[in-house]
Order: C-alpha cells, then sequence, then structure tokens
C-alpha cells in the first residue's frame, strides 16, 4: 500500500524549531534523555540539544531556524548557510563536552548540494585527524522526512495540521503503519523464495510493528516509521480484536518455523527455503494468506485503502 507524504512547514519560531529537534533526536536515533543545552537559545559550543543513544554515541545537535523565506513562505535553498558558517559552527562544536561521536547541524533551509559538499570536506579532514566524530546537516527536506515516518512527532507538532481530533484519526496513524509492516518479501513473494532466517526476522519485525508501532528496515535495521503505539492502543474494539488474532496467527507462524528448523522439516537449500512436508508447507503458506486477508478486511472497515 503506497503512503503520500505531508508537507509540513517550519516552525515559526526558534525556540519551537529547538523543541522539534529534541524530538527528531530522541525518535531518529533513539534517544530517550534528549535535552535542550540550557536554555533554549542558550547553546554551549555551537550546541543546541544533546543526547546519547545506545547506538551512535553522544549526538549534539545546532539549530538554525532561517528567516529568509521566498514569496511561498519556504526558507530559500541554502539561505544564509555559507561554508564559512559551516566550518565555523562545525569548529566551534569541537570544544562541547562531554565529546561528541555525532554533530549535525539542523536548519529550516532546503536541501542543497553545495552544503553536502562541505559537510564531506569536514568529515574527510575529521577522519584524516583521527577524530571519532561524525558531521551530518539535517536540512527541512530531512526533517519532513522524520515527520512523515514518525506519526507521534506530528501529532506532537503539528496536531492542527494533520487535524488529529478524534480517537479515529489515531487509529488511522497506528494501522497505516502496521499495514507498512506487512508490505515486504514475506508476505508477498511464495515461501520458498525466502531462507528460514530471513522468514523468522521478517515475521519478528512484523510482530513488534504490530504489538509496538514500530517499523525498521529490513537491512540497516534503523526505524524507519513509529506509530503511536501498537494495536492495543486502538480505540476501535473490532479492529483491535481483529488484529489481535493476526498477531496470534503470526505467533504460531514463528512457532512452527522454529519447531521445523529444530527437526529438520524446515532448511535453507542456497538462499531458498526448503519445506521438506508439502502438508506443512500448505499450512504454513494458508496461515500466512490468513494473515493477509484479515488485515485487508480490517483495513477496508478503517477505511483505509487495501491490496
Amino acid at each position: 500500500m503506497g503512503n503520500v507524504g505531508q508537507f509540513f512547514q517550519p516552525p515559526l519560531y526558534w525556540q519551537e524549531f529547538e523543541e522539534l529537534c529534541s524530538g527528531l533526536l530522541t525518535e531518529v536515533y533513539d534517544v530517550p534523555n534528549a535535552q535542550q543545552v540550557g536554555r533554549p537559545g542558550q547553546a554551549q559550543y555551537g550546541v543546541d540539544v544533546f543526547g546519547k543513544s545506545p547506538r551512535f554515541g553522544r549526538i549534539g545537535i545546532q539549530c538554525k531556524r532561517l528567516s529568509d523565506l521566498d514569496k511561498n513562505n519556504n526558507p530559500y535553498p541554502g539561505g544564509p548557510i555559507t561554508r564559512k558558517f559551516l566550518r565555523d559552527a562545525a569548529d566551534e562544536a569541537l570544544g562541547f563536552k562531554p565529546d561528541l561521536d555525532m554533530w549535525i547541524l539542523a536548519t529550516t533551509a532546503r536541501r542543497d548540494i553545495k552544503v553536502q559538499g562541505w559537510v564531506e570536506e569536514i568529515n574527510e579532514e575529521w577522519e584524516q585527524a583521527g577524530r571519532n566524530r561524525v558531521a551530518i546537516v539535517w536540512t527541512w527536506d530531512e526533517c519532513i522526512s522524520h515527520l512523515n515516518s514518525y506519526p507521534e512527532l506530528q501529532c506532537r507538532y503539528y496536531r492542527d495540521v494533520i487535524q488529529v481530533r478524534a480517537p479515529k484519526d489515531l487509529d488511522d496513524i497506528i494501522l497505516r503503519t502496521i499495514a507498512m509492516a506487512f508490505a515486504r518479501p514475506a508476505f508477498e513473494v511464495p515461501l520458498h523464495c525466502e531462507t528460514s532466517s530471513d522468514f523468522l526476522n521478517a515475521l519478528k519485525d512484523t510482530q513488534k510493528a504490530l504489538r509496538t508501532g514500530e517499523l525498521v528496515d529490513r537491512e540497516s535495521r534503523q526505524v524507519i516509521r513509529k506509530a503511536i503505539g501498537g494495536y492495543r492502543e486502538l480505540d476501535d474494539a473490532f479492529v483491535r480484536k481483529g488484529l489481535g488474532q493476526i498477531d496470534a496467527h503470526l505467533k504460531l507462524l514463528r512457532k512452527q518455523l522454529e519447531q521445523g528448523r529444530k527437526d529438520g522439516t524446515i532448511a535453507s537449500v542456497g538462499d531458498f527455503l526448503d519445506i521438506r512436508q508439502p502438508a506443512l508447507a500448505r499450512y504454513l503458506d494458508e496461515l500466512r494468506q490468513r494473515c493477509l486477508d484479515d488485515l485487508n478486511y480490517i483495513l477496508r472497515h478503517a477505511g483505509i485503502p487495501s491490496d
């Protein structure tokens, strides 16, 4: 099922932009302790927002909301971000303590290839100097992408824009995330086209999205979308019950697959899944199809387009 992203205007005030960057840092890099440095606008060594990620280490963000807007109220591409400004800001952030593993310049300017090139210059110089640090620029385009991946942030910062005013609106966000979780090869291609480990991981990821609303990328393991809770948070009791049944089907699929790998009835031959008992293969395929059929029925009930 396709998904059309929402466009968001930059915050009107720099205080709001700093608060948004703190929320983005929390969700995008799994930083539970993201916080603004000092009072809003009171940066320390070019860092306005700071936090520590279990995976990426210490991260600092300098927030720069640009005031130069075009006739459509959009920031000019690049705006006043010059090579000198970027380098000065990056150098200033070197003085922040504790040492950062990642420094991000977050800006309301639109994406600019020149700025991207300057960032690569800085990273190359830091690498040559033996600095264990990476520089990144979040333009407003990246911020929009992250907002579309994390509906909870949309609700928090753009409630009026996305018109989340009733439980049904929140149900819609959770259901669309769950639907995206099922749009993967494990539910689209013949079973024998997957390896047992890939299929099992896909089931785990899908079940995690169903239960928590958190969807991860198959290859990078990065969270690519995060809804406001899983199916148990849904207001619609009929939908909640139906998704609970799908959760049970996924649990049974995982159990059968793990048991088959243990007793040798399921194995990987090259890059393909080999189910050596035809009856078991039919059962697994029927169980998988039941998940899809039930999901599509639920989506139609909720007024969401389904495959």
